[in-house]
């Protein structure tokens, strides 16, 4: 029986349901506690009532989803889950924030220890998580490598930006054939990265990322909305960013080889249309995780950051209104940035009355070939 009330261990219960495979449903709202993760399997659709909010139990430490074989190896397929409320419950795990930020490469990536992942998946082929909430991990909320064929859409974010490096939707490579649609609300990290490599703390796979669709990407006072990272002798190519909306504190896109990571670094045949955001001029509160915050007035709204190698780059239909004054470009190159063909087309700024405009045109990079259509830069 499941008990649903926030005080009884559900764990047990969920588990020997989603031992039956098929499709597993909770159909009535409630609070369902949970002790330790909650195993997946090969063909199975887990169904959850929108009033159905899956709590990590204080202290457990642990993700509250991933699949069969996470830890022991061997391929996955064919995994669904659809709705309810995923809360991390990140307050009540015994975890100083800042000490967590600070170590979090003291410890490479091992299955068994606790990463501050929500719901992570590896290793598997065709997996579908749609219109669930996802809430207060003490790191990214859904993690997901190796993977082929997977669609993420119509998720939620609601953080409350006590613990960095917590992203919304971060894919490892390797990864093909993705569709990343329709998320919203907050996230203290990227709302969506994409990574050929990670940090210590995440380094399941090590990869090429390559056929993904971002559409539809929209935060209010967000951290960054979308990341890009190559390196180890990897690519991110074949990509459409199509959709960027609200306000970030950081970056509107960022692509780079993050922590300057050895090997080739390789981004191409990437399409960036149809941003309207803005940069956010609402500072976090002082219960919330500052460390990361002191540059972010001043980051680039669209950044190709350090050794970001590119072959060709289209960026188009892109708007950016400011009501208050900002220091911070809207395109920035690197030193350290190399781009062979870049094509920029309808790019417009504009300001409230009387408010300054910010710069357009950082470039301390190479660009081989600029071609521009309706496009002001100085």
């Amino acid at each position: 029986m499941l008990y649903g009330d926030g005080i009884h261990d559900d764990t047990l219960e969920l588990q020997t349901m989603l031992d039956g495979r098929g499709i597993v449903t909770v159909d009535n709202p409630g609070v369902y506690l949970v002790s330790r993760t909650l195993i997946i399997h090969s063909n199975t659709r887990f169904v959850l009532s929108p009033g159905a909010r899956l709590i990590a139990a204080p202290m457990s430490r642990c993700a509250l989803i991933e699949k069969e074989h996470f830890t022991g190896g061997g391929r996955d397929e064919n995994i669904e889950i659809e709705g309810g409320i995923w809360d991390g419950n990140c307050d009540e795990m015994g975890l100083d924030a800042e000490y967590e930020a600070r170590h979090r490469r003291d410890v490479p990536y091992e299955p068994y220890n606790f990463k501050g992942k929500l719901i992570r998946f590896a290793n598997l082929d065709r997996i579908h998580l749609s219109r669930m909430t996802v809430r207060n991990p003490v790191s990214y909320g859904i993690q997901i490598a190796a993977v082929y064929g997977f669609v993420v859409r119509d998720i939620f974010f609601d953080y409350n930006w006590h613990f960095g490096t917590a992203d919304g939707v971060h894919i490892n490579g390797p990864a093909c054939d993705g569709v990343i649609e329709n998320l919203s609300g907050t996230t203290n990290d990227d709302m969506v990265s994409l990574t050929t490599y990670d940090e210590e703390h995440a380094e399941i796979s090590l990869g090429d990322i390559e056929h993904v669709y971002i559409h539809n990407v929209s935060a209010r006072n967000g951290y960054s909305a979308v990341r890009f990272i190559s390196g180890e002798n990897f690519s991110v190519k074949h990509i459409r960013v199509d959709g960027v909306y609200g306000t970030y504190r950081h970056h509107g896109i960022i692509i780079s080889n993050h922590n300057s990571r050895p090997g080739r670094v390789w981004f191409d045949d990437i399409v960036l249309e149809h941003f309207h955001a803005s940069k956010s001029h609402t500072p976090l509160g002082e219960g919330c995780f500052l460390m990361w915050e002191k540059n972010a007035p001043r980051d680039p709204f669209i950044c190709f950051g350090t050794g970001a190698r590119c072959g060709n780059i289209v960026i188009r239909d892109i708007y950016r209104h400011e009501e208050q004054s900002s220091p911070a470009p809207l395109f920035s190159f690197a030193d350290t940035c190399e781009i062979d063909r870049l094509c920029l087309e309808n790019i417009l700024q504009t300001t409230a009355e009387g408010v300054p405009a910010p710069p357009t045109w950082d470039n301390r990079g190479v660009i081989h070939t600029l071609v521009e259509r309706n496009a002001v830069h100085g």
